[in-house]
């Protein structure tokens, strides 16, 4: 049967393609870096903003066009629901930022609904090998309504590079999670789907656990082949060797 629009609506919502391939989550920051004065597993939005704050210096620091492109895309493991990585450079202009409107433009002028000019200070205030932090009003992404936010920042070459989180998640980081938003827009639609789409919607959501089911399965048997092909290609030592 054809996946119809309401469904093939409800998988984008949910990161599933109508394929059934599970959108790459983009919280794989912890990936390939093992540097990090925080742990990666630390669960605290602020704690994992400030890890992530200390592999983008680094970046920067090893190449920094590549790094300022990585951060404006989301890309390398720069970029989480509600948290990314933006550098303004000397000249006060944006060099790196997910939001295209901002990037590339003088930002020093950019204030909250307080009079806030936080940009200006954190240029004023950043300094190398410090981490400095600021609190403002900003929107989350793809939203209009200004909420606090705690930003850190330092200084690396030429530029002021910051990554900030939102306090309504540090003060409940388990509704910030991915799998929290998932269950939250779940319960959500229950109650908004059409009488008419009920079939569907519960056919998906069967679809769904049957997915992560198999997945689970999939890497737990993973695991068993690692580890009885690790134990198959461990050398076996004579007991005559041992022994000397």
């Amino acid at each position: 049967m054809a996946v119809r629009p309401t469904v093939t609506i409800l998988l984008t919502a949910l990161g599933v393609s109508a394929a059934g391939a599970v959108t790459p989550d983009p919280a794989l920051a912890c990936d390939g870096f093992s540097e990090a004065p925080i742990s990666c597993d630390d669960g605290a939005p602020d704690r994992f903003a400030q890890w992530m704050l200390k592999r983008a210096a680094a970046a920067v620091g090893v190449d920094e066009p590549k790094a300022l492109l990585e951060f404006s895309r989301g890309e390398g493991g720069f970029r989480t629901a509600d948290s990314y990585v933006f550098c303004v450079g000397p000249d006060g202009v944006m060099s790196a930022h997910p939001n295209p409107i901002l990037r590339g433009h003088d930002v020093r002028g950019l204030h909250d609904k307080t009079g806030h000019y936080f940009i200006k200070d954190m240029l004023e205030q950043a300094k190398p090998g410090k981490v400095s932090v600021i609190s403002y009003l900003f929107p989350k992404p793809g939203s209009t309504v200004e909420q606090a936010k705690t930003t850190y920042f330092t200084r690396v070459a030429d530029q002021v590079c910051a990554v900030g989180v939102y306090d309504a998640d540090v003060a409940a980081p388990e509704a910030a999670t991915p799998d929290a938003r998932v269950a939250s827009l779940r319960t959500k639609l229950d109650g908004e789907i059409p009488a008419s789409a009920k079939a569907d919607w519960t056919a998906f959501l069967e679809a769904l656990s049957a997915q992560g089911d198999a997945k689970a399965a999939a890497v737990a048997e993973a695991r068993r082949n690692l580890a009885a092909a690790t134990t198959a290609l461990t050398p076996v030592v004579p007991n005559s060797a041992a022994a000397e």
